[in-house]
């Protein structure tokens, strides 16, 4: 093993214990839309497949059939659970095929330490073409000095995207590392379907209900 490799192993084992402090979901939010008629929402927090297929079902949400995978070589999955890559460059995708459709607002939030992601990389594609947006991020929190074992960053990241109009119940989100030595912590989707003209129509008949009914009140 050569002692870039050793310094890489002696650098996860004095993270571990803050990453399993700070893991997780630290910085993400909660989509207004989330718990409404035609929402899903999708969590991976800890990974069994650091390379290929077939990848990695979420954890916890409604909609457990999206899978994230990660595609350079040397990819490992940490005792904490991350995909771990000291060698290369991770390169992620997330494949969706919604249940729901057609789909509205789309919101990725992703959480990383160590390296940070490509910013630049990260996007949207489906049949009709590429979608960028542009990224907010949600917390920045350094553990150690740069340059020693274990130090590195903690950063979550938030995009979204509007597909309304555009008729899509399937896409991809890819993404890559800056470099080597990015940890992928945990990713949250949340995914909103346009409603039908019938839902709208029984919407407005509802809040149509509702006024009258104040009215009376009044």
């Amino acid at each position: 093993m050569t002692i870039r490799n050793k310094l890489c192993w002696v650098g996860i084992a004095a993270a571990s214990l803050w990453i399993t402090a700070r893991a997780g979901t630290n910085g993400f939010y909660i989509p207004t839309f989330r718990g409404g008629p035609g929402t899903t929402s999708s969590l991976w927090e800890t990974f069994t497949v650091p390379t290929g297929a077939p990848g990695n079902r979420p954890n916890a949400g409604t909609d457990l059939s999206p899978v994230l995978s990660q595609w350079a070589q040397g990819a490992l999955i940490t005792g904490t659970g991350n995909i771990y890559n000291m060698t290369e460059a991770g390169m992620f995708t997330i494949s969706y095929s919604s249940p729901i459709s057609p789909l509205g607002l789309v919101v990725l939030q992703m959480r990383t330490f160590g390296t940070e992601l490509d910013y630049n990389s990260v996007r949207l594609s489906y049949d009709g073409g590429v979608l960028l947006t542009t990224r907010t991020e949600t917390d920045r929190v350094r553990v150690g000095q740069p340059g020693t074992p274990g130090s590195g960053v903690f950063v979550s990241s938030a995009w979204q995207w509007d597909l309304s109009g555009r008729n899509i119940s399937q896409y991809s989100i890819s993404f890559n590392a800056a470099e080597h030595s990015l940890s992928f912590d945990s990713g949250l989707l949340d995914v909103q379907a346009v409603p039908e003209p019938g839902t709208l129509a029984l919407m407005a008949i509802g809040a149509g209900f509702l006024v009258v009914g104040l009215r009376r009140r009044k």
